[in-house]
């Protein structure tokens, strides 16, 4: 479907529409009359081939259909953009301005991000402020979704960012080990034999039951015991707290599995994970971004030690 340059008002129309279920209600934000918005709604619903708004059971206001429901994010996005074009970038205040941010990471990034970029958005108290993950995909093209708009801020391993994009460091990070709380093993740290022999679970999306820990361990002519993989880190925490399978991940989403968990020192050195956000240059000085930018980075350094083991220090970077 392509849309005429006269068709163009429509669509916000239908932001306004979608966003109050309610004719009347559209029609004095927009300034028109209701028969002249409901004609409107009826070239929208044309236009589409979806009915888009129906009336809801209740009897009171309209409902979005799933085709209606499925493009109002876009649909507001875009307009905000457009809006943007005739003034200058003059700040950005997220008590009042609205923005969507998509955050694109692994696992254990979104994992340890979350929660508290979360929590600082909310208490902006901000409807319009809203933010998307989506899990990184090393064979999806990074540099294509920033043009595209699909992503705004990539976090991934520093090797993996590509060199056109601009990039700052966003946490530098130590491996430990995992169980749950009263675990029968006890607090102190394993050494090498132990910790090979326990039941391990790893978080992999793909399912797979190795990963670089287990390459390392090979190259010190090791091999542990895994038992399981989950996809997600959502997974984990209901894994670990119900069963004495134990997992080795970096210490930032150690601590995000909350106080069911205890953090154990590994018997083995591994490479620091070195995080790094990056961005598409045409970002670098808006407004909005900046601020994503800066909460970022002061999120990534909010590390609480709650949950380390009491019998063993953990050190972490």
């Amino acid at each position: 479907m392509t849309l005429k340059p006269s068709e163009l008002p429509l669509l916000v129309a239908l932001d306004v529409l979608l966003e109050e279920c309610n004719v009347t209600r559209a029609a004095s934000r927009l300034h028109v009359s209701q028969p002249a918005l409901s004609a409107q709604l009826a070239k929208l619903r044309r236009l589409f081939g979806d009915p888009l708004l129906v009336p809801s059971e209740t009897g009171r206001g309209m409902v979005p259909t799933p085709r209606a429901e499925s493009m109002a994010g876009v649909l507001r996005d875009a307009l905000a953009r457009l809006t943007a074009i005739h003034r200058p970038d003059q700040g950005f205040d997220p008590r009042r301005d609205a923005a969507t941010f998509h955050i694109r990471g692994n696992d254990s990034a979104n994992a340890m991000l979350a929660p508290l970029l979360l929590q600082r958005l909310h208490a902006f108290h901000n409807p319009s402020l809203r933010l998307a993950f989506r899990i990184d995909d090393e064979n999806a093209d990074a540099l294509a979704q920033f043009e595209q708009g699909e992503i705004d801020i990539l976090v991934a391993p520093e090797e993996r960012i590509p060199a056109s994009l601009k990039a700052r460091s966003l946490v530098t990070d130590q491996f430990a080990m995992i169980q749950r709380k009263g675990h029968p093993r006890g607090c102190d740290a394993p050494d090498l034999d132990a910790y090979c022999a326990l039941a391990h679970v790893m978080v992999s999306p793909s399912g797979h039951l190795h990963g670089g820990i287990d390459r390392h361990l090979k190259s010190l002519g090791r091999q542990r015991h895994i038992v399981a993989s989950v996809a997600y880190a959502g997974l984990l925490s209901e894994v670990l707290v119900t069963t004495d399978l134990v997992c080795t991940l970096p210490g930032s989403m150690a601590r995000a599995m909350g106080p069911d968990v205890d953090i154990i020192a590994l018997p083995f050195a591994l490479p620091s994970l070195r995080l790094s956000m990056a961005w598409h240059v045409r970002a670098d000085k808006q407004a909005s971004h900046q601020w994503l930018r800066e909460i970022l980075m002061a999120v990534a350094h909010e590390r609480p030690d709650t949950n380390l083991c009491q019998n063993k220090a953990y050190r972490h970077a």
